[in-house]
């Protein structure tokens, strides 16, 4: 029924492929599963996804800064990175949602307005909420989450500059919607150890 059934929306295409393999017996638990995790419930394995990578990304960054020196694991901070990520990851989910909306293309200029745009409004977003959000969580005045960001951010734009155009590239050519935010966490593991570390050590002076 669902295969001589003709939608001219993709949207709802999807929706009806979810609804299928959700309720056929005949499709594996493991497939009905993915199509679960990758879409119907997409913005929960986002959002749950980004919690857990910036609370692991920052356990990373608490055992680089105690090599060669005994210091106790600070539980509140990666529970702080995660509460951060809580909140991101729908962010991000809505983002790149409405960016293939608005630029559907996967031809090289699509792909190149993509990562100019992920790069002039996702990345700073991020950065800011990653800075400021988990400042706050972890008992900093407005004042002094002015003043990090102020010391901070342009050092961190500028790195996440040299690192993510070419792996979006890659995201954005080869992976589908349904991956876009997965694949990001991934490739986010080594980048958040070293944003966290920039958060909570690194100091220009």
């Amino acid at each position: 029924m669902f295969y001589r059934t003709r939608l001219s929306n993709p949207l709802r295409m999807g929706y009806q492929a979810v609804s299928f393999y959700s309720t056929n017996s005949q499709i594996p638990s493991s497939t009905r599963f993915r199509s679960k995790v990758f879409g119907k419930y997409l913005i929960v394995t986002n959002t749950v996804g980004s919690g857990i990578l910036l609370a692991i990304g920052d356990a990373g960054a608490q055992q680089y800064e105690s090599l060669g020196e005994k210091k106790a694991f600070d539980y509140s901070r990666s529970g702080s990175m995660m509460v951060t990520g809580l909140v991101i990851g729908p962010v991000q989910h809505s983002f790149y949602l409405l960016l293939d909306r608005v630029l559907p293309g996967t031809n090289r200029w699509g792909i190149l307005h993509k990562i100019l745009a992920d790069q002039l409004i996702m990345s700073p977003a991020y950065i800011f909420l990653v800075f400021y959000l988990s400042s706050l969580l972890e008992g900093k005045t407005i004042m002094e989450c002015n003043a990090e960001l102020s010391e901070k951010f342009l050092f961190t734009w500028m790195l996440d500059c040299c690192i993510w155009p070419g792996l979006q590239f890659l995201n954005f050519r080869y992976f589908k919607f349904l991956y876009r935010v997965v694949f990001i966490n991934l490739a986010s593991c080594m980048y958040i150890v070293l944003l966290s570390y920039i958060k909570h050590s690194y100091s220009k002076t």
